[in-house]
């Protein structure tokens, strides 16, 4: 945890020499910045005992001392270094000592009418037994003064408490035993600036998992998404009224809980947190400077960024936690209120699961989309593990669950596969499917984990032991599995510049446009700017939480034709070609006055396949079909490209995709295409069949398919599963690809109109030896505006 505190220490160094004081560092720890030679004015590698510190203050006889930004071994020595008459800048002993003891806590929530979960402080076994009947099972136990959650568990009986406290009483504490009644509710977390007269909040966090899980251990999400506006003023005002009441100077971390709709404090801590770095990165507001100057006296509404909740970003931050269990020997990986994790990284994007898949990916996560998924959950998340697993399931993933856990999952329709328990069989076991390669994620929970021989750890040191993400929260594991249903991937997420972050989201124009069913929301980049269209295709494409189509195409200017077109599929993955995109193209560059059709009816665009020419045709005075030539079928293998040697056509080659055979057209119009013709495509489940085609490995670049029925030599009829957008209601490449595979396998004549039947309409080929002609209608769907 000491980066976060020496990234505090280290601006706080900065603000106090840009204030004109000399400044000298006490740290004995060489990993860090501020024991550079050059960041403070003098540095003591000393330790942080009494001894050494006041030694060093008899040496400086500074004006100040700063202890709020070192962490709690910093603070600890608050209450030695006020005893000796030292001047401690920013919140006095006093206050730190009001945050932590149980009395005086109470006292000043109950003076502003603020909850808190019900708890009482213990010295002895005895007292902590009764209190723990009294309050009721679960409750929190630790130890007062503590930072990491340290020595702090969960205890749901007797049994633990007694363990508890045996352990903790050996230690021979001489600050109390906290016991906390355990809520498990919405967790949030504030860190605030107050000047003694106000507060200044820069954001409110949410953590992705409920209460229980230490909050340097959870996944924290910026700004948080789940508060009403009566929650976020009830919590500023808590926030201030606790800070000044406590006579804060500088930072105060807060941590409060949702529990059936009222609000709770869990802690207070009046001094710099591990989140400090997070929340002044993805905010802009340079916290330490503004707690350091607020420290030496200065108020906030000299300092430029207001009073109260700070402007929201228009980002989305989340932070994810990272871990060395691979480095540690023995430890259990299962999350509870004792941080174990030993790093943090940050994902930023404009949407939740943007940034989330971003966090992950930093975090080691391999974000895998088909596999397995091995579940074993505690009796007490039954209730909750089967709409979880449902959506693994819908993503394609098989499911492993030991029996337990499988008779739940079958209620919910999920075909999991049973597993025994390492006692019950040697050889086909939890541990020996894990190390089997099948399992791509485990979701494992436990009422108690600290047992080796527990069946449970055992599972999780085997995930740490072959590197498999391993969800210790349903809550974890239900983000994770919304981030891989929304479809981001590495090529499709926005790349932030932390540096140079936009103040306000963005307005941009964009017109919905069709062509036989084939949609897609187009927008000019003539007159506004698109930073990334990758990920605004995932996320503008969703016909549930977006406007809905098949991918986004922008167009753009061209030193080399008209226009030029880029078209991104749903998955933000970038098409070379659109044969119904393409003619929708033309008729935005004439609804939009850039071409005048009185002038000009044959235009040209520009496409990662080449120029294309197009013809337009009117009805009523308004371009409504439009021609295209597509140029020149590609047939070579390598071109297309499609792994099969020693061919110089790809023509009705028998082949086998999953476990059927089939026969084989394959055609490159700008985007390689598989045709395979069939008595019945109505039945087909294309569901299923699509996705084995598109990811096999005879297509290096994946693969449209087209599932074809003759019905005469003019008369074609297909359905179609595009790579990267699954089926579609029409494909013009698509159609071009079926026609050339009609002629080519005899089916067709060449220099002929062929009519192709799709979902969404009908298109008219014509392929000939030079080139390929589609004609087809396009059609404005509607204008439109949205914030990103």
């Amino acid at each position: 945890q000491g980066i976060e505190f020496d990234y505090a220490s280290v601006h706080c160094v900065w603000a106090l020499k840009k204030a004109g004081y000399d400044v000298v560092i006490v740290n004995n720890n060489p990993e860090t910045v501020s024991t550079d030679f050059d960041t403070a004015d003098r540095l003591y590698f000393e330790p942080l005992t009494t001894e050494d510190v006041m030694g060093i203050i008899k040496t400086e006889n500074p004006y100040g001392v700063v202890v709020a930004f070192g962490g709690q071994t910093a603070i600890k020595l608050t209450k030695f270094l006020s005893d000796n008459g030292v001047n401690i800048l920013g919140t006095s002993y006093d206050a730190i000592d009001m945050a932590e003891d149980r009395e005086r806590f109470d006292e000043l929530l109950e003076k502003y009418h603020i909850k808190r979960p019900r708890g009482v402080t213990v010295m002895t076994t005895e007292e902590a037994l009764s209190v723990a009947k009294n309050i009721g099972y679960p409750v929190l136990l630790r130890p007062s003064y503590v930072l990491g959650g340290q020595n702090m568990i969960i205890a749901f009986n007797e049994d633990d408490v007694k363990e508890y406290m045996a352990i903790i009483l050996a230690q021979n504490i001489e600050n109390p035993i906290l016991i906390d009644k355990y809520l498990q509710g919405t967790e949030l977390e504030v860190d605030a600036i107050c000047d003694g007269d106000d507060i200044l909040i820069p954001g409110i966090m949410e953590h992705i998992e409920r209460a229980g899980v230490h909050s340097g251990d959870s996944i924290a999400v910026y700004p948080a998404w789940n508060i009403s506006d009566e929650m976020t003023k009830t919590i500023i005002e808590s926030s201030r009224n606790l800070a000044i009441e406590l006579r804060t100077k500088g930072l105060v971390n807060i941590q409060y809980l949702i529990y059936k709709n009222e609000l709770y404090v869990i802690e207070v801590n009046p001094r710099s947190s591990r989140t400090i770095p997070y929340i002044s990165k993805v905010t802009g507001v340079p916290m330490v400077d503004l707690a350091t100057r607020a420290m030496l006296g200065e108020k906030l509404k000299d300092m430029g960024y207001g009073t109260g909740l700070y402007r929201r970003s228009p980002y989305i931050a989340v932070k994810v936690p990272v871990f060395s269990f691979e480095k540690l020997i023995n430890v259990d990986n299962h999350l509870g209120p004792e941080m174990k994790s030993t790093g943090e990284v940050l994902g930023i994007a404009s949407t939740l699961e943007e940034a989330l898949y971003k966090g992950l990916i930093a975090a080691g996560y391999k974000m895998k989309k088909k596999g397995g998924v091995f579940i074993t959950v505690r009796n007490s998340d039954k209730a909750e593990i089967g709409e979880i697993a449902k959506k693994y399931y819908d993503l394609g993933f098989t499911i492993y669950a030991t029996e337990g856990t499988a008779e739940v999952l079958r209620k919910f329709g999920i075909d999991a596969v049973c597993v025994k328990k390492i006692h019950e069989s040697k050889n086909r076991n939890t541990l020996t499917l894990i190390e089997s390669g099948k399992i791509q994620y485990v979701i494992s929970t436990s009422a108690k984990g600290r047992i080796p021989s527990r069946d449970s750890v055992k599972i999780r040191r085997k995930t740490v032991e072959r590197n498999i993400p391993c969800l210790t929260s349903l809550d974890t594991a239900n983000a994770l599995a919304d981030c891989l249903k929304s479809h981001y991937s590495q090529h499709s997420t926005e790349l932030v510049n932390i540096n140079d972050m936009r103040e306000a989201k963005e307005m941009l124009k964009f017109t919905k446009m069709q062509g036989i069913g084939n949609d897609y929301i187009y927008f000019s980049t003539f007159d506004q700017e698109i930073n990334n269209p990758e990920a605004l295709a995932v996320r503008l494409s969703d016909r549930h939480f977006g406007i809905g189509g098949d991918g986004v195409i922008l167009v753009c200017p061209s030193k080399v034709a008209d226009a030029k077109m880029k078209m991104y599929n749903r998955d933000g993955s970038e098409g070379k070609m659109c044969g119904n995109g393409i003619r929708c193209v033309g008729k935005f560059l004439y609804d939009h006055g850039m071409i005048d059709y009185n002038q000009k009816d044959e235009i040209t665009v520009e496409t990662l396949s080449g120029i294309k020419s197009l013809k337009a045709y009117t009805t009523n005075g308004e371009v409504t079909r439009l021609r295209v030539d597509m140029g020149k079928a590609v047939l070579n293998p390598e071109d297309i490209p499609v792994a099969i040697d020693g061919k110089e056509k790809v023509v009705n080659e028998p082949v086998t995709i999953g476990d059927k055979q089939y026969n084989i057209t394959c055609v490159s119009m700008g985007n390689p295409h598989c045709v395979v013709f069939m008595d019945d495509i109505d039945n087909l489940e294309i569901e299923k069949v699509g996705p084995e085609f598109e990811f096999n490995p005879l297509f290096p670049e994946r693969v449209n398919t087209e599932f074809v029925t003759v019905l005469d030599e003019h008369t074609i009829k297909m359905r179609v599963w595009e790579r990267g957008s699954g089926e579609t209601w029409a494909c013009g490449t698509g159609a071009c690809a079926v026609a050339v595979a009609a002629c080519e396998n005899g089916f067709c004549k060449k220099g002929e109109d062929i009519k192709i039947k799709l979902i969404g309409g009908d298109l008219i080929i014509n392929y000939t030896d030079d080139t390929v002609y589609m004609t087809g209608n396009a059609e404005k769907v509607f204008d439109g505006e949205i914030e990103v």
